[in-house]
């Protein structure tokens, strides 16, 4: 059954739609009527007489049809840390006039999860679909239900003599209850103008007549976090990532470097999992890149923890790559396995607190300049004596240092971005010469094994390819040395 036909369906007698909402399900939007006016009010206040003809309120009448008064029962599923609620996801079970619902809200992370979306309860166990969808939030964890809610609702016309509702008044009673304990009931009222709405006088006395009784005007409701209290009030585990401080302690800039990469892995797991395949490089590049931001760290990392990063991000990449065109279901297969699951584990704890070889609480910007000073004295160790008949395995070194460095400098650029910038530019000349030398390196090594296996006459040709490769190669070799005695100068300005 499709979205618009499911939809349908989910509708009950009446026409009360299975859609309606206590006060604090879904979470309300940011763009709701203007002149909307909110109050918290005491759960058990008597509701006063919203009637005075004096000013144009005539009558308060209660609305029928599908606004008519109702009462809903939401148990709200979750991991017993929360990470779902803190992660701005909230997953229901709903019971609405006897018929059972699933429901998921999720207006954080739009478009890649729903705003909202309903699938009738067709047996207990949550839907594949939807498990499949939040999966990446939720990773490994169990779900079970952490919190039910009853929302008693009324709603009203405010009514000028003639009949015309100028405001409706909605009034939300709701309990919450965990692990069988009542811990929070709260009642919201809420008044929309409607129409003509309401003129300044009237406002004001419905105000005053709503104060009088012991609500207070709030500018927007509490959001279903704060009323459900700890964990749920937690930090996310996937955090959005805030700007790079160089003044910042090493150990945060740490932990803002991982949360980007984890944030840009989730959000293209959650796009896969929707049906984009194209964000299937985009995840394959977010891991290699912090593979390779963590390598450009490796000196100041604990060489246990992050070795075995290393080898889990370099997994999820060849996971996600797929030169055959990879079927969508194979794909979201992998991304459902227990390995992976475990590496987004892993880095979710990375964020909250990286290991580094040393409590380090020097700034950051520091760490890092010591770092690049560092990675380019290793350069200079490898690279200043090269010559054209230096040993292959010395040019192989080299090349091996130069992509360290450019890690590091790479790394370094989000609190340095104009020095790193500044050796980036340095490094152009004699990065892409080194890499001429390394492609050279390889194809006369494949070339001579396959001189071994040719007749004479295919050898000879071959020979003289292979001359040519080894010119060439040393022509490069020459070119490398004159360029780097002017960049080493350059880097040690």
């Amino acid at each position: 059954m499709g979205k618009k036909k499911r939809r349908k369906a989910a509708a009950g007698k009446n026409g009360k739609p299975v859609a309606a909402q206590p006060a604090a399900l879904p979470e309300r939007s940011s763009t709701n009527p203007p002149g909307q006016r909110y109050y918290d009010m005491p759960y058990s206040a008597a509701t006063p007489r919203l009637i005075n003809p004096d000013l144009g309120l005539h009558h308060l009448v209660a609305r029928v049809g599908h606004n008519a008064a109702y009462e809903i029962s939401v148990t709200l599923l979750d991991a017993p840390d929360h990470r779902l609620i803190r992660s701005g996801v909230l997953l229901a079970h709903r019971v609405l006039d006897g018929r059972g619902e699933w429901y998921i809200t999720a207006p954080d992370w739009q478009p890649l999860l729903p705003k909202d979306r309903i699938e009738l309860m067709g047996h207990a166990d949550l839907p594949e679909e939807l498990a499949d969808m939040i999966r990446p939030l939720r990773r490994r964890a169990t779900l079970g239900p952490v919190a039910a809610l009853t929302c008693d609702r009324r709603e009203f016309a405010l009514r000028d003599d003639e009949g015309t509702t100028l405001a409706l008044l909605r009034d939300d009673k709701v309990t919450v209850r965990r692990g069988g304990l009542t811990t929070a009931r709260y009642r919201e009222v809420l008044i929309t103008p409607l129409g003509p709405g309401l003129n300044d006088q009237q406002s004001a006395w419905l105000d005053r007549s709503l104060v009088q009784v012991g609500a207070t005007p709030v500018p927007r409701f509490p959001r279903l976090v704060s009323r459900l209290g700890a964990p749920a009030t937690g930090p996310t585990d996937i955090p959005v990532p805030g700007p790079f401080d160089a003044a910042a302690p090493f150990k945060k800039f740490v932990s803002q470097l991982v949360a980007r990469r984890l944030r840009q892995i989730v959000e293209a797991d959650l796009a896969i999992r929707g049906g984009d395949l194209t964000a299937v490089d985009r995840l394959a590049d977010h891991a290699a890149r912090l593979r390779e931001e963590l390598k450009g760290l490796s000196v100041v990392l604990d060489p246990d923890w992050v070795e075995d990063l290393y080898d889990e991000l370099g997994w999820i990449s060849l996971v996600a790559k797929s030169p055959n065109g990879e079927e969508h279901d194979r794909l979201t297969a992998r991304l459902r396995s227990e390995r992976y699951l475990t590496v987004l584990e892993r880095l979710v704890a990375a964020v909250r607190s990286p290991k580094l070889a040393d409590q380090r609480s020097d700034p950051a910007g520091e760490v890092l300049a010591g770092l690049v000073s560092m990675a380019v004295t290793r350069m200079r160790s490898f690279a200043d004596h090269l010559n054209v008949d230096s040993l292959d395995e010395e040019w192989e070194e080299a090349w091996q240092e130069m992509g360290h460095l450019e890690w590091v400098v790479g790394v370094a650029a989000q609190v340095l971005p104009e020095e790193a910038a500044l050796i980036q530019q340095q490094l152009i000349k004699p990065r892409q010469l080194l890499l001429e030398i390394h492609n050279d390196h390889h194809r006369e090594l494949a070339t001579y094994e396959r001189v071994a296996n040719l007749l004479p006459e295919q050898a000879f040709a071959a020979g003289r390819d292979f001359e040519r490769e080894t010119r060439k190669m040393r022509h490069a070799r020459r070119e490398f040395a004159e360029a780097w005695a002017k960049t080493k100068k350059k880097l040690g300005a």
